[in-house]
């Protein structure tokens, strides 16, 4: 995987949006939008699959149309290893924002990149669409 500086693209301030293939993302898409033009940053849409896992075409294929409907790029990748690949993703892109979906459960991914990536500001994203900082106790708390 290739960082956005090693493609030739200036690294300026950007919203990342971490989707899965689902119908409901599209909250995901809205609020990092919303984020982006609060605070002049480019909006990116990443979709990491594991590899062989089959995927929702039809949820992709929508969350692509959303994507472009909100001035974003909307990426996929396939990866033997999720949590590493977006770990690296972050550490390379060196994103201002981070915007999510909820953790399913104490310990789980999004909590370990909390901790990681102090300098990031990440956002979650509730069922109702509202977008949220991810507190300083959000992050210790696993």
């Amino acid at each position: 995987m290739k960082s956005r500086t090693e493609m030739g693209m200036a690294l300026q301030p950007l919203t990342l949006v971490l989707v899965t293939d689902q119908f409901k993302c599209e909250r995901l898409i809205r609020a990092g939008r919303q984020l982006a033009q609060r605070d002049g940053t480019t909006l990116e849409v990443i979709n990491v699959a594991a590899a062989g896992v089959a995927q929702n075409p039809e949820a992709i294929e929508y969350l692509y149309r959303i994507s472009k409907e909100n001035d974003a790029a909307m990426m996929i990748h396939y990866s033997d290893e999720p949590s590493r690949f977006i770990t690296q993703l972050i550490r390379d892109n060196r994103p201002s924002n981070v915007v999510t979906g909820l953790p399913q459960k104490s310990n789980s991914l999004l909590h370990k990149i909390w901790m990681r990536f102090e300098q990031v500001s990440f956002f979650t994203v509730d069922h109702d669409g509202k977008l949220s900082p991810v507190t300083l106790r959000d992050r210790v708390i696993a």
